[in-house]
């Protein structure tokens, strides 16, 4: 089915930031057919026209590192380091976790993100106890476009690891062969929860199925220092040693970098994913994204979890990270507003390894959201509408969603899950297992 969306206000992100003020887009099985000037001859050609009038359209936002999983911890762990958050909270309660849990707590999550903006997402969750085909296939049918990626740690109870790669192996065949708008990655913790056994098996196993590496990488300085302690070596620079860049890599984080980290990153072709909120609330420290940017290392933006965040709203993580370089550099000219719209959107994807994802223009997938700015007085005045995306907007001025040409959310209204069910039910999960 050919689908119309007209007479609204197009802001493309493509390489030359065009835009259209009386615009239409035209949807072809999930692919962009046409963006530009209205023309009644192409609308009328479609099967259906959808009438925007008013209403801003941009690509999706692209959130590159998020925990979906972990949407039932809300304001469970509050004001610890990261170590002590992980270790003395989440990774206790996240072992008491139920295949309901893990399952109501990813639709939060995926309902949060659609109301807020997000097409693409890129998780990583935690496996204990789970059923994980069960939890994918609950994933896949909110229909937003993602990976959605088992998470390795060297087991603590000193169990095999060649089981958990198995396991993790088992996982990836069949969401891979699934062939589903939801991907996945192969996706080790981080290298201090890692064997550097399990670390090289799980890049071979990357290389071995076409999948790319999602891991935490130089989150703190605490982690650096236990990495240098225990190898001599940085993170990042201990990951090179052991052969571990051996398919294409997003490394959340990337807040403790030095000049060799850097060079590597820039060499591996290696994507930061930078989570700014999460790494403020736990004194993580402030990545150092416009060094990042000017030595050529590819950067997405990313909320982590509501565990450290709180919330998965796209439109603040985007604004707070173009805010924290103009100030911690004092320079109000670094991430201008089109870089930080690109980052989030296909900057983000093409780090994803979505070339054809994040940007509006024919051959790109249909995957864009609209804001409706009248009525809204922190909109206005409109003249400076790219400006207000960055600086005003927030993800409940979101109108409509669509991911490859299908509505999730449209005038406000879920389609694909029901919010109401799915809060009622989280919170007597939490009270019963969790509280």
């Amino acid at each position: 089915m050919k689908k119309a969306f007209t007479h609204c206000n197009i802001f493309t992100l493509d390489e030359q930031g065009t835009q259209y003020e009386n615009g239409c887009i035209i949807v072809n099985d999930g692919t962009i057919e046409y963006v530009g000037e209205y023309h009644d001859a192409f609308v009328q050609a479609c099967d259906e026209q959808i009438d925007w009038t008013g209403k801003w359209v941009m690509p999706g936002l692209v959130n590159s590192h998020v925990h979906i999983v972990m949407n039932v911890l809300r304001g469970a762990a509050e004001d610890l380091s990261l170590h002590r958050w992980l270790n003395e909270k989440i990774w206790p309660l996240e072992s008491k976790f139920t295949d309901e849990i893990a399952e109501v707590s990813a639709q939060a999550a995926l309902i949060e993100m659609i109301k807020s903006g997000t097409t693409t997402f890129n998780d990583m969750y935690n496996p204990i106890g789970l059923d994980c085909t069960r939890l994918y296939e609950t994933v896949k049918q909110a229909g937003l476009r993602g990976y959605f990626s088992y998470t390795l740690f060297t087991p603590p109870d000193g169990s095999s690891e060649a089981d958990t790669l198995a396991r993790a192996r088992d996982v990836a065949n069949y969401i891979r062969r699934d062939n589903s708008l939801v991907s996945t990655m192969i996706a080790p913790h981080s290298p201090y929860a890692c064997s550097t056994g399990l670390l090289q098996k799980s890049a071979e196993l990357a290389a071995e199925l076409g999948l790319r590496l999602h891991i935490h990488v130089s989150e703190t300085e605490h982690e650096v220092d236990l990495i240098r302690s225990q190898h001599g070596l940085t993170p990042v620079q201990y990951l090179r040693e052991i052969g571990f860049f051996q398919a294409p890599a997003v490394f959340a984080h990337g807040v403790v970098l030095d000049e060799q980290d850097k060079e590597i990153l820039r060499e591996t072709n290696t994507t930061i994913a930078h989570n700014p909120v999460s790494n403020l609330k736990l004194g993580s420290g402030i990545a150092d994204v416009a060094a990042l940017l000017e030595e050529g290392i590819h950067v997405g933006i990313a909320t982590d979890s509501v565990a450290s965040n709180n919330n998965l709203d796209m439109f603040e993580e985007l604004r707070i990270a173009a805010l924290l370089q103009k100030g911690t550099h004092r320079n109000p000219e670094l991430i201008p507003v089109d870089t930080i719209l690109r980052m989030a959107t296909h900057q983000g994807a093409k780090g994803l390894g979505l070339a054809k994802t994040g940007m509006l223009k024919p051959g790109f997938a249909a995957d864009f959201i609209t804001i409706h700015p009248t009525g809204k007085i922190h909109l206005t005045p409109s003249n400076h509408a790219l400006s207000h995306l960055v600086y005003a907007t927030n993800g409940r001025d979101v109108e409509d969603n669509v991911v490859n040409g299908q509505f999730l959310m449209k005038d406000k209204q879920l389609l694909t899950l029901d919010e109401e069910r799915v809060s009622q039910t989280l919170n007597r999960l939490y009270a019963e297992h969790l509280q």
